[in-house]
């Protein structure tokens, strides 16, 4: 993702990353980046959590809109919370889009090709 945002930074157009892991995410040199202390596959928040959701994105604006120049880092002060042990009990919980190729999976070549399928 570090690499895409680069080329994105270089046509002008700001932007921000988010990372669980904001050591190697900076390795690649992203110009923007936000650090959270949440699980892995859970960077935004619990799922149905709106309200959380909706607060780490907000940061995400703001840091972008305060963040000036490249090379700007912040940590993010969210904390997770669940223990890690309810957190991965909790990653079972798959996206709509990996329920739906659970049940159909020869949908996913439509999926490749850019077909967005209108059952679910």
């Amino acid at each position: 993702m570090g690499l895409v945002q680069r080329v994105i930074e270089a046509q002008g157009i700001p932007s921000v990353s988010l990372s669980m892991i904001p050591d190697f995410t900076r390795a690649v040199g992203v110009p923007r980046l936000a650090g959270i202390a949440y699980p892995m596959s859970r960077p935004l928040g619990r799922p149905g959590d709106a309200d959380g959701q909706r607060l780490v994105l907000q940061s995400l604006l703001e840091m972008l809109d305060r963040a000036e120049t490249p090379g700007s880092y912040v940590e993010l002060p969210f904390v997770w919370p669940e223990s890690p042990a309810q957190a991965r009990k909790g990653s079972d919980v798959h996206p709509p889009i990996a329920q739906l190729l659970a049940r159909k999976p020869w949908l996913l070549p439509r999926l490749y090709a850019g077909e967005i399928p209108d059952e679910v």
